[in-house]
């Protein structure tokens, strides 16, 4: 039995030992798994519904992408998929890839990439159509201190944006640092 409120603009980490279900807790947010009971909402629509996850922005804790690909090609796949015009894709891709220091990378193939890369590039992904709710699985692990530090930086000026953030952590320093609050599973 899980009950869960994250108010608007905040950033809630979401804690756990490993096995606790926290990304459980995140399929179910975003649609992937459906709930044994109950129900989960975001911002007041069904996680179920298309609506509801046109709201989210999804970081897994291990992203995948298409090795062959580019991140220019990859944001460019991913703002095709959210309906997104050819002009609109190009200006995402100049917003994200200066926010998240793409433009080194962005004509390199991803099968080459550190974690480090590929968490960036994930960031990215996750704010294609800039969603008003991001959630994030880990989004620091196996990242060294300066890739932790960056993420912690990106994560509270997304807050300021007025972004709802919403991430699982088993890494008490890490929540303590950017957390508005906090739940423990």
């Amino acid at each position: 039995s899980l009950n869960l409120d994250i108010a608007p603009n905040e950033v809630f980490g979401f804690l756990g030992r490993n096995g606790a279900g926290k990304t459980t807790t995140i399929k179910i947010l975003c649609s992937l798994l459906r709930p044994t009971h109950g129900e989960a909402s975001i911002l007041g629509e069904s996680a179920r519904t298309r609506k509801a996850r046109r709201l989210i922005g999804y970081l897994p804790e291990n992203p995948y992408f298409y090795e062959y690909l580019t991140p220019r090609e990859t944001l460019d796949f991913y703002g095709r998929l959210h309906g997104l015009g050819a002009a609109q894709r190009a200006a995402e891709w100049k917003k994200l890839a200066e926010l998240l220091e793409l433009g080194e990378i962005a004509d390199q193939r991803v099968r080459g990439f550190s974690k480090g890369m590929r968490q960036r590039l994930g960031f990215a992904v996750a704010l294609v159509g800039d969603p008003p709710v991001l959630i994030l699985d880990e989004p620091m692990s196996g990242l060294d201190p300066l890739g932790r530090r960056a993420v912690r930086e990106l994560i509270l000026r997304l807050r300021d944006e007025e972004k709802t953030i919403f991430f699982s952590s088993h890494v008490l320093g890490d929540v303590q640092q950017i957390c508005d609050r906090v739940g423990i599973l």
